[in-house]
């Protein structure tokens, strides 16, 4: 489509108006020039204008004989075409509009009218195929997603058939003390399941703009191990080689997005072991200037050229048959180019039929210094190595709690209500998941029986104030792996994390930098008046329901904290004092509440 310099065809057996036209038209369009009917037609034919003026009065074939010739063939019969006449015959102009021309130019030539009626014609043409290029975009797009529902159609109901199928002969008991089968086919199934909807959770998020990464320090070799660990089986199962080859120069830390780069590696690697059918993949690191650079290798048959230009496109595989041989959603490689852009990055492909292929990650990962707690894995003693995912609403609480498990070495998402942990639990991998009870918008309860419900099968540890042997078995009952009371004790905390964390040394007991511990704790004071606030008018409007939901979320924070007077005060509020006895217990927490907030700004001002 010639949009930004159109073409233009002149005919007329005038030389006089063919160069009168061409000087007026020649900066604004190219200028093809025909003395006669036929030789118009065969330009047209060879050089496609973008429109057409047509003299009507020419010898030989006349104006509407051209344009009829033009207008039955195919090739011509969308050019549009304006007719040059010094006629004054409304009846002939009625027969050329009627055979098809767009408009009439008269003689003598007024140079601002012609001017327009082309300039209007040329932006009709570019309207129009403009129109015609989206047509077909949206065409193909239209069919791909097609094909992609088609695809995952199926991709879903043969797993989800496999976990019908077992599950009823399970309760049919048709499998005479061997059920482990059955539970690992349903466990495999479930998990294919999963990993079906991160991507589309994913390319959802990405496309409506809500995909965020976090920067973090990285320790360069711990997360390559990690990588390693997560495709070295799939490849041995294939029985492939694989081998990774890290250069000399690469720093020990980067600052970049440790789950959104080591998702990307495992895709590419994931691919490249899926579509190699014997030889070996491999995965090689550099540093090239200011970049970092991962490449990934396979002896696989290879990608052609018109094929790699739609790999990295949504809902699209490099043929139909791939998806029936190999499974999957053709969503990989787009999620990954998009992550490694919202990464400053690009992937580069490079790949010859028959001579494998090489997918190079290329990042802007500024070097970084580690702190000694994100050390390799195994260096320190007491280290602790693993991702882990927290709910807690109470923003102190959430932050501490954070920052505990951040000092011992681990990667933290902390998220402040059930909803927000569901999603995350579905969209990502976790090594461990710690979970407040009593949460806003979804609370733990609900959103551990909905995770166990989708196939999250993480372990999941409640953190309650809740201490009853009741409460507890309704945790366990409902999905929850273990629990830890608040307040939190150090030691048991860390001996949780010892029992349910992968590839860790034993910590003894979390510790904190005790500056960064009394500013949070000074933080979570200062914010007490206000809470004191909204528990008083929850009363106020005889809302007891808000009442001993903040007198909760207030007496879990404060044993967090160790202020356990506070904490204590905060139970008695939650359940459920006789109406009578409210007033002289939200005194009594008042008065405990200013005495803090005085002490601590005494200890602040000295």
């Amino acid at each position: 489509m010639t949009t930004a310099h159109p073409t233009v065809l002149l005919v007329d057996d005038e030389k006089a108006n063919l160069r009168l036209l061409s000087d007026l038209l020649r900066q604004d369009a190219g200028i093809i020039l025909a003395q006669s009917g036929n030789q118009a037609i065969e330009k047209a034919v060879a050089m496609q204008p973008d429109l057409i003026l047509l003299d009507i009065l020419m010898p030989g074939m006349d104006g509407f004989d051209t344009l009829r010739a033009l207008k039955s063939m195919p090739q011509t019969s969308d050019i549009p075409v304006i007719f040059i006449t010094g006629l004054d015959n409304p009846q002939k102009e009625q027969e050329g509009l009627r055979l098809g021309a767009q408009d009439y130019i008269h003689k003598p030539f007024n140079i601002d009218v012609v001017k327009a009626r082309i300039a209007t014609q040329l932006e009709i043409v570019r309207s129009r195929r403009e129109l015609q290029t989206l047509s077909e975009d949206l065409s193909r797009a239209s069919e791909a997603k097609s094909r992609f529902l088609a695809n995952m159609s199926h991709e879903i109901r043969t797993p989800l058939t496999s976990i019908i199928g077992y599950a009823e002969a399970l309760l049919a008991g048709e499998f005479n003390g061997d059920e482990q089968q059955a539970i690992k086919a349903i466990s495999v199934s479930g998990k294919h399941l999963l990993t079906l909807l991160n991507d589309v959770l994913d390319l959802s998020k990405i496309e409506a703009g809500k995909l965020e990464v976090e920067l973090l320090p990285v320790n360069l070799a711990a997360l390559l191990e990690e990588v390693q660990m997560l495709v070295a089986d799939n490849a041995r199962k294939k029985h492939l080689t694989f081998s990774m080859e890290l250069a000399n120069n690469l720093p020990q830390g980067i600052l970049t997005d440790p789950v959104r780069l080591k998702q990307i590696l495992v895709n590419l690697l994931s691919n490249a072991i899926k579509f190699t059918p014997e030889g070996e993949v491999s995965l090689s690191v550099s540093q090239q200037g200011e970049k970092m650079c991962f490449t990934v290798r396979d002896t696989g048959p290879g990608i052609d050229k018109a094929r790699q230009a739609e790999l990295f496109a949504p809902f699209t595989q490099g043929d139909s048959s791939i998806s029936r041989e190999f499974g999957g959603t053709g969503l990989g490689l787009s999620i990954s180019a998009q992550l490694a852009a919202k990464l400053s990055g690009h992937i580069h492909l490079d790949s010859t039929p028959g001579q494998g292929s090489s997918f190079s990650l290329y990042l802007q990962a500024q070097p970084c210094q580690i702190p000694g707690k994100y050390d390799a894995i195994g260096t320190n003693k007491g280290q602790l190595n693993g991702k882990v995912l927290l709910a807690e609403d109470s923003t102190e609480s959430r932050q501490l709690l954070k920052r505990m498990l951040q000092s011992q070495g681990l990667l933290v998402k902390a998220v402040e209500n059930g909803q927000q942990l569901l999603e995350a639990a579905m969209a990502e991998e976790f090594d461990l998941i710690l979970s407040d009870i009593s949460m806003p918008t979804m609370d733990g309860l609900q959103a551990i029986k909905l995770m166990r419900a989708v196939g999250v099968d993480t372990a999941v540890i409640a953190l309650t104030a809740n201490v009853m042997s009741q409460d507890i078995k309704v945790y366990l009952e409902s999905g929850f792996t273990d629990h830890l009371s608040k307040p939190i004790d150090r030691q048991k905390f860390a001996k949780l994390l010892n029992t349910y964390l992968p590839n860790c040394q034993n910590v003894d007991e979390l510790h904190m930098p005790g500056e960064e511990m009394q500013q949070l704790m000074q933080q979570f004071v200062r914010g007490l008046p206000a809470h004191l606030r909204a528990i008083q008018q929850a009363y106020q409007q005889n809302n007891i329901a808000q009442l001993e939901q903040l007198a909760h979320k207030l007496r879990g924070t404060a044993a967090l904290f160790q202020f356990k007077q506070i904490s204590e005060m905060a139970r008695r509020l939650e359940h459920r004092l006789p109406i009578d006895k409210l007033p002289l217990a939200l005194d009594d927490l008042s008065q405990e509440v200013e005495k803090l907030v005085a002490d601590t700004d005494k200890l602040s001002a000295d």
